[in-house]
């Protein structure tokens, strides 16, 4: 009895309600919400997890005869079931059930009672209804097109109007931003001032055909697509997939018509006589992450890419949550679990093997040329790259301190030490001692293994070998090598030392020969004192083809004077005994064991390499010291490996001309699709053919089920996703929010659209004019809903604080990739190149380090980074290369993703570390900079200086309030700078070439004209300047759209 009287009670409250609004409840908008987040889960779409056969998600469900009773009886609260159950007091049947944690608010309470006295009127969801174009409703205020009319109906229903328009500054950068992601130059801004009116659409029409509005829709669907430049997962090595982006920058360019957008990612590669161009549209498809990591099973990550596949393509193009029903029905949308494994069917067919390739792509790839570059451009950016990469090579100091210059010191001064090669030594001119030339059998005849007596007793011997020479050789070499040890001399110089003779030494004896005669003179050592055998074998090499060797007519004594090793003749010196001939035992061929001999060539070239000043070493030289030094480092040696890994590829590119992309390839054909179990890749269950989702029919029977069926119905007009799910997204990127907030979920669980008409007006009006995304944008931006201002009062705040009824224009942070963008637009910095390879722009040191995979002998790619050097750093913010588990820490700070994932919508974050990265960021510092020597350049007074750059950030003139705060910060740092050129030198010593290119001045000179002002290093009135334009450029109006 007291349930029935608290259900009367809340019908008289409903009947209140209505009488208050006579509007009736919409199920859509109103109702469904509350079914889907507090009923489905338990009387939803998935079967298999039902607690219960009475359902909610369907009408025939809801108002079914549950045996002399019914859930809903439209009309009668009282009497039905539903309002029963969630109005009770007694906990046995009270709905949900307190176990479930999620109950209703009475607010819902309310509405889903108010619902059933008003008749319960019910309906499909309504994303899945088909697109009708609406008809404008009648504006009692001036509008500019339908768009008006639908948002000054919303607003009229409110007791809202349209705020004023903005101001044509405003405008125009709102304009610009949107269209490009950076602001307009002072030039651009001052023709659209002249004639604002006029301007308006030219502006528009004119910046649509621009590169860099190509550029700014790619950088949205980059999320979409989930594009990177590596394989993600754990070892997240290099992949190459940048000719995709290009595509994609392509496609925006041309403005190809959105359906083909779409039908080329889903089945170029199916299209009649499919070009390269339509392969490499399907890339968006092998934008899915891979592994080559050991133990992995191939089978598990082929199923987990086709899992991608299937959650990109529903939520890029249909705003649907179908991962959801991998494992069981969705619980929320009428999706079954048939539905989502019919669906997988059309990507199963696909070569993929689930191994990742190392190192780079995976097949099935092609090889292609550059799309958006010429063939000499794209070198010239492969050959930058190596550029870079040799000179991390080669300056190693960011990564590993001072390790590689400690090395060179302690390695130079053991060489000293221990005298291993005299001053007089040089090498070649490649860096190196030439191969020693064996000679063939019997070419020095009498050839030996020498001492002071046929035993080889003895501790010491000194050894002469007096020869005339005609002229100086253009070459010549010694080979040494002397059980035990061995030091040398020529014409009274030392030459080196033989440490065993097992390791043979080869000495340049060209510098120290001389006309007529000369004197090699040797000083032996046997290790044991004379306890065991000891000899000497030598030979001399010249460049006649001739040879010198070690014989009985050598000269030997066992005690010398200090002049033992000067020409003339000498006392006590007795003809040398021959211990063996050459290659008998103990000592074989020793030429065989020139390896070693090559190293001591090679410790000749490194030490001379050494003697010289970083700036002053060649290339060759520069690797020679890498890599010893990599021999003593294991962290050098990681980075060597993934340097000169990275040169090959780099090189291999330059060869060709062309580089690789992943594509989709339909070769498995005979591969059947099973559903599975709880989704695991080996529990295979019932067989399913390809197809849609039943809840939208099926595809002709006279359509093979494969992506280009899948292709052609999803850019069908009738159907009821594409077109919506699109034009939101577009919505999106003018304000901010999309008109379906929830732009990644047009489910059940997704918002209600603030403007459901609209919506589907804009739908059937984009599909209309051919699918065209700059007509629609255009339409949009013509609207004078686009062209509000962003102002705010306190009543708007209190009645629409997220602004979704539009009686405004939205005001939002710009995007990590704009914000970066614009502030090196604005300091004269940004690099304007269009397409090419990813480029690596300074970020802090050790990021990647952290998450890199060091568990592999060999070789893995994009597990240190490497920075570009020069202008490579300041391109657009969309060729920065991208890794999965550590993408760039700028765009990570202002809420980039990750792109492990298909992102619609990006969240929207203020932090205290956004702050930090604007201020102390090194290409933040460096925009300051260029910054200032514009605004030096620009104005002989400092207001006008100022003036100017504050004009730059943000479209406009200073208020005399505003110029008086940053003059005033100027004179502050002007008499900072003044009182100390120290001060001064050292702000300015991380100028924008030294932050990110280590080296000397004159490597790290700049032909920027930008820059010119940063060679006065002690310049107070620039330094002063510079911290006026980093205030300039974090203030949030410079980080906005107004």
């Amino acid at each position: 009895m007291r349930t029935y009287f608290t259900v009367a009670l809340l019908v008289c409250f409903a009947s209140a309600a209505v009488g208050e609004d006579s509007q009736l409840l919409n199920f859509n908008r109103d109702i469904r919400p509350i079914l889907s987040g507090k009923c489905f889960a338990c009387h939803g779409p998935d079967s298999q997890n039902r607690d219960s056969e009475y359902r909610l998600d369907t009408s025939e469900g809801a108002f079914a005869d549950l045996g002399g009773y019914a859930g809903i009886v439209p009309g009668n609260p009282e009497a039905s079931e539903l309002v029963v159950r969630i109005t009770s007091d007694d906990p046995e049947l009270r709905m949900p059930p307190g176990e479930h944690k999620n109950p209703l608010t009475q607010q819902e309470i309310d509405l889903l009672t108010r619902w059933v006295a008003e008749g319960a009127a019910y309906s499909g969801h309504w994303a899945f209804k088909p697109v009708v174009r609406p008809q404008p409703p009648p504006a009692s205020v001036a509008t500019a097109g339908p768009i008006d009319d639908f948002i000054a109906a919303g607003l009229a229903q409110n007791q809202l109007t349209f705020t004023t328009a903005a101001s044509p500054e405003t405008l125009a950068r709102r304009l610009y931003l949107d269209l490009t992601g950076l602001p307009p130059t002072i030039a651009e801004l001052d023709a659209f001032l002249q004639a604002p009116d006029d301007r308006f659409e030219e502006t528009i029409d004119r910046l649509m055909t621009s590169p860099q509005f190509a550029e700014r829709l790619a950088m949205d669907w980059l999320d979409v697509a989930r594009f990177a430049d590596t394989n993600g997962y754990s070892i997240d090595d290099h992949r190459d997939m940048w000719v995709w982006r290009d595509w994609v920058i392509d496609a925006f360019k041309s403005n190809m018509r959105y359906d083909e957008f779409v039908r080329q990612q889903i089945s170029g590669d199916l299209m009649e006589n499919a070009t390269d161009s339509q392969r490499i549209a399907t890339g968006f498809l092998r934008n899915s992450m891979n592994t080559h990591e050991g133990g992995t099973i191939a089978e598990e990550y082929r199923v987990a890419a086709i899992l991608d596949k299937v959650d990109a393509v529903s939520t890029a193009f249909m705003g649907l949550t179908m991962r959801c029903a991998q494992c069981h029905d969705h619980k929320y949308d009428p999706i079954s679990q048939r539905d989502y494994y019919r669906f997988f069917a059309f990507f199963n067919t696909t070569s993929e093997s689930g191994s990742g390739g190392v190192n780079g792509n995976t097949n099935p790839a092609i090889a292609v040329g550059p799309l958006l570059q010429d063939e000499s451009s794209f070198r010239q950016a492969c050959q930058a790259r190596i550029a870079s990469l040799e000179h991390v090579k080669a300056y190693p100091e960011e990564l590993l301190a001072d390790a590689r210059l400690n090395w060179e010191q302690e390695t130079l001064a053991k060489a000293e030490q221990a005298s291993t090669f005299g001053h007089t030594l040089t090498a070649t001119k490649a860096g190196s001692v030439p191969s020693f030339p064996t000679p063939g059998p019997g070419k020095v005849p009498g050839l030996s293994w020498i001492w002071a007596n046929p035993q080889g007793a003895g501790e010491f011997a000194w050894f002469r070998k007096t020869f005339e020479l005609t002229k100086v050789p253009s070459h010549a070499q010694l080979f040494v090598s002397c059980d035990n040890e061995a030091e040398i001399w020529i014409n009274g110089k030392r030459l080196g030392f033989n440490p065993d003779w097992r390791t043979p030494s080869v000495f340049d004896l060209g510098p120290l020969l001389a006309e007529g005669q000369n004197l090699i003179a040797v000083a032996g050592k046997d290790w044991e004192k004379g306890g065991s055998k000891a000899a000497l074998m030598a030979l001399a090499a010249f460049s006649d083809g001739s040879y010198l060797g070690t014989d009985a007519s050598w000269s030997v004594a066992t005690q010398v004077g200090a002049d033992w090793n000067q020409a003339g003749e000498l006392k006590g010196f007795e003809p040398a005994s021959v211990v063996a001939p050459f290659g008998a035992a103990p000592y074989g061929d020793v030429f065989n064991k020139l390896e070693a001999a090559d190293e001591t060539r090679q410790h000749i070239a490194l030490i001379a390499a050494l003697r010289k000043p970083d700036s002053q070493r060649n290339r060759e030289e520069q690797n020679l010291v890498a890599a010893e030094f990599a021999k003593t480092n294991s962290d050098m040696s990681k980075l060597l490996l993934t340097i000169n890994g990275e040169i090959d590829v780099l090189q291999k590119s330059i060869d060709s001309g062309r580089t690789s992309v992943m594509v989709m390839k339909d070769d498995a054909l005979h591969r059947k699709t099973a559903m599975l179990e709880r989704g695991q890749y080996d529990q295979p269950g019932e067989i399913v053919d390809a197809g849609i989702p039943s809840i939208f029919g099926s595809l002709p029977d006279s359509t093979p089920p494969n992506r280009m069926a899948l292709a052609n119905w999803l850019t069908d007009p009738s159907n009821p996703l594409t077109a919506r799910v699109a034009v939101n997204r577009y919505w999106q990127l003018l304000f901010g929010t999309g008109l379906v907030k929830t732009s990644e979920d047009f489910g059940s669980q997704g918002e209600w659209p603030s403007h459901p008409e609209l919506l589907d007006w804009l739908a059937a009006d984009f599909v209309e004019s051919g699918w065209d995304v700059r007509t629609l944008i255009k339409t949009m931006m013509m609207s004078r809903t686009y062209r509000q201002s962003s102002n705010v009062n306190g009543r708007l705040l209190e009645l629409d604080p997220y602004n979704r009824l539009y009686a405004r224009a939205p005001r939002y942070r710009l995007s990590a990739e704009a914000i970066r963008d614009s502030e090196l637009a604005i300091a004269g910095l940004l690099n304007w190149e269009i397409g090419g390879p990813s480029v690596f722009p300074p970020q802090p040191l050790g990021l990647w380090k952290e998450v890199s995979h060091f568990g592999y002998g060999g070789f893995f790619s994009a597990q240190h980074y490497f920075p570009d050097r020069d202008e490579q750093v300041y391109r657009r913010s969309l060729y920065t290369f991208w890794k999965r588990t550590s993408p760039p820490p700028v765009m990570t700070t202002f809420d980039a993703p990750t792109r492990e994932t298909c992102t619609a919508r990006r969240s929207l974050t203020n932090t205290p570390l956004q702050a930090l990265v604007l201020m102390n960021a090194p290409q933040f510092v460096d925009a300051s900079r260029g910054l200032a020597a514009r605004m030096l350049r620009a104005n002989e007074s400092m207001e006008g200086q100022i003036s100017y750059g504050f004009r730059l950030a943000t479209s406009r003139e200073p208020s005399s309030e505003e110029l008086a705060i940053l003059t005033t910060a100027y004179q502050k740092q002007l008499a900072y700078f003044d009182a100390s050129a120290d001060r001064t030198a050292s702000f300015l010593s991380g100028q924008v070439d030294d932050d990110n290119q280590p080296g000397s001045e004159e490597q790290n000179a700049s032909d920027r004209s930008t820059l010119d002002p940063l060679k006065k290093a002690n310049d107070s009135k620039f330094a002063a300047m510079s911290c006026v334009a980093s205030l300039i450029l974090n203030l949030d109006e410079t980080i906005t759209r107004e």
